[in-house]
Formats: structure tokens, C-alpha cells, sequence
């Protein structure tokens, strides 16, 4: 054998044993899977000082629904002698995790409620029903029937005043970050003071304790 011919061998070989190995490709329907978790308002989404899942503050009726790949139904409040009709709604997925609410002022979603009690119409009437599960959280973990403690370990900063109605706080916790949206969790002492109720939004809406006032 020449030595052409060996020196080209050699060369060969050492081409073929450093080649970069092949990374199969991801098959495009888990990439479309990926895409459409997050696309999607779901029983475990998270809520945060902007919003819920795909759904963030600010957004209109129809953007969310179209965000969440979801039916909203809207509900505006009466007030009774007012010759105005209301500014403010409650929407409600018509599919989907009982316990959210979102508050609409104008058609912007305004704050999002996560209540341990639903309403639910029961032969015409509107009716609070109990929740029996939910899966929502913040992302440090903080949901319905977490307890006092829980909040205040994970936001050590929290704000705690006393609840206007019964016997427990609020804790409120702010985003240092304009515009300044609150996370506010309700407790009651009654209920070995878990967590009942909470929501997220923006001011002046986020602190109002009645719904829409």
C-alpha cells in the first residue's frame, strides 16, 4: 500500500470518530402540546400580581378569551336607584375551575377572585355553594385553605390588617414594580385561619372588599 493511500486511510478515520452525534428533533405535535398548556386557562394555572395563567390585567373580555381559549360570561351588577348602568362585571369561565372569578371595569379585566365559595344558579336563584378542591396557587405555592403561617413564610413582606367582617387578616402583599398590582389573601379565625378567599389585581379595584365597590 502507497503511502498516499495509508495517509489518506488515517484521515478518513479520524474524520468518522469525530463527527458530532445527531439530536433527534422533538416531534412537532409535543411542541404543539407545549404550546397549547400554556395557551390555556386550566385547574392548576397559577395567579400572580398580573394575572392568571394566559389571562393577564388589563386585557378585554374578548382578548381573555381568546388568550385562554375560553367562554367568559359576563355579569353586570344592578344597583338599584342608580340611573346608570354599572361600570363593573363579574365574569366566569362557563367551563372551567368554579372558583375563579374575574372582576371587569369597562370590558378590562380588572382583578382576579379565587373564592372557596361559588355562586351557582339553583332554580332561577343565585346561590354561594362551597368549593370542595382547587388546584390554584401563586407560584410560591399559596392557595385556598393555606394557612396563615404558610403566607407569611412565603411572603415575608406581607402587609397584615385586621378582615373587615370576621375574625382573621388580610395580608397584602405589593409588586415593587409599577403599576404596583397587589396580591391580597383573606383569613379567618373561625376557619383555623386559612386562607378563603384571595384575588390579584390592579388599584384601585384590587382593594375594594365588596365586589364591585
Amino acid at each position: 500500500m502507497g503511502f498516499g493511500l495509508s495517509l489518506s486511510l488515517a484521515l478518513s478515520a479520524c474524520t468518522l470518530g469525530t463527527s458530532e452525534p445527531t439530536i433527534p428533533a422533538t416531534p412537532a405535535s409535543e411542541n404543539n402540546e407545549k404550546v397549547e398548556d400554556i395557551n390555556e386557562l386550566t385547574s392548576q394555572s397559577q395567579i400572580t400580581f398580573t394575572g392568571i395563567g394566559p389571562i393577564q390585567i388589563g386585557m378585554t373580555v374578548a382578548e381573555a378569551e381568546a388568550a385562554a381559549n375560553i367562554e367568559l360570561i359576563v355579569r353586570y351588577f344592578d344597583y338599584e336607584g342608580t340611573a346608570e348602568p354599572s361600570r363593573c362585571a363579574y365574569a366566569r369561565p362557563s367551563a372551567g375551575p368554579p372558583e375563579l372569578a374575574l372582576m371587569v371595569i369597562d370590558d378590562r379585566i380588572a382583578r382576579i377572585d379565587i373564592s372557596s365559595l361559588t355562586r351557582q344558579e339553583v332554580d332561577g336563584q343565585s346561590v354561594a355553594v362551597e368549593v370542595e378542591s382547587s388546584q390554584i396557587t401563586t407560584p410560591e405555592g399559596i392557595g385556598l385553605w393555606a394557612s396563615e403561617a404558610d403566607v407569611l413564610a412565603a411572603y415575608p413582606a406581607a402587609e397584615v390588617t385586621l378582615h373587615p367582617y370576621v375574625e382573621g387578616h388580610y395580608l397584602t402583599v405589593t409588586d415593587p414594580n409599577p403599576p404596583y398590582h397587589s396580591l391580597i389573601f383573606e383569613t379567618n379565625a373561625n376557619q383555623d385561619n386559612q386562607v378563603m378567599n384571595f384575588r390579584s389585581g390592579r388599584s384601585p379595584e384590587v382593594q375594594w372588599i365588596e365586589d364591585c365597590s
